[in-house]
């Protein structure tokens, strides 16, 4: 007799829709601001590796193939969502914007592929400015005097790299300390402020810190 009122309940239940979704049959859209997939877009990409930095899971791997001579590295980034927590810090690093979490959920997986995350571009090589030829001099002309030095001013460069003002600069080293592929070397006694061409990436984090505004990409 006592189980008679929960038998009531269950005829009752049998009646009525049901109070749960009917996933997987019907589609549950996610949340708002719900970290799904990640999407990676090669396209935005600059291959500076902050995100593989940041990243506190290191789920992100990125592998780099040289090419032969005059052509680009192929730069290849794989994000591991077995080990990511979604925290989405290498999306808020990423400058160019070339990550984001999308509304995915489904990420049940039977095999590691299907947790990767992958894609590559071609980085092109570095462009050297070629150097400038001096104008030749008349025949029996006496040469020129120098010119006299004309004020500095800092133009951007054609390739995308970044130039300092040594006017404005105070050699506070935060350029440095922010570069993500270490291609920046600051002597504050020295006062000086070198750029490894061959690292820097343009990725143009150095510009976004400096506290004087004197560097531009």
């Amino acid at each position: 007799m006592r189980h008679l009122p929960f038998a009531s309940v269950a005829i009752k239940q049998l009646f009525s829709k049901p109070s749960c979704d009917m996933y997987p049959f019907v589609p549950s859209e996610a949340a708002e601001n719900y970290r799904g997939r990640i999407a990676y877009d090669p396209a935005k990409c600059i291959g500076c590796g902050m995100c593989e930095r940041v990243c506190s899971g290191n789920a992100i791997t990125r592998t780099v193939e040289k090419g032969a001579e005059g052509e680009g590295d192929k730069i290849t980034l794989t994000f591991n969502l077995g080990s990511c927590t979604f925290c989405a810090t290498c999306a808020d690093f990423c400058t160019h914007k070339a990550i984001s979490f999308t509304k995915d959920y489904h990420m049940v997986a039977t095999k590691e592929e299907d947790l990767l995350v992958t894609g590559s571009f071609i980085k092109a090589p570095v462009k050297k400015p070629a150097p400038k030829p001096a104008a030749p001099a008349a025949a029996g002309a006496a040469p020129a005097a120098a010119p006299a030095a004309p004020a500095c001013e800092i133009k951007p460069r054609d390739d995308g790299k970044p130039v300092s003002d040594p006017s404005k600069c105070i050699y506070c080293t935060i350029c440095a300390r922010k570069c993500p592929a270490g291609a920046l070397t600051v002597d504050r006694a020295a006062k000086t402020w070198v750029l490894d061409e061959e690292k820097c990436v343009g990725c143009g984090a150095c510009a976004d810190n400096c506290p004087k505004k004197c560097i531009i990409v």
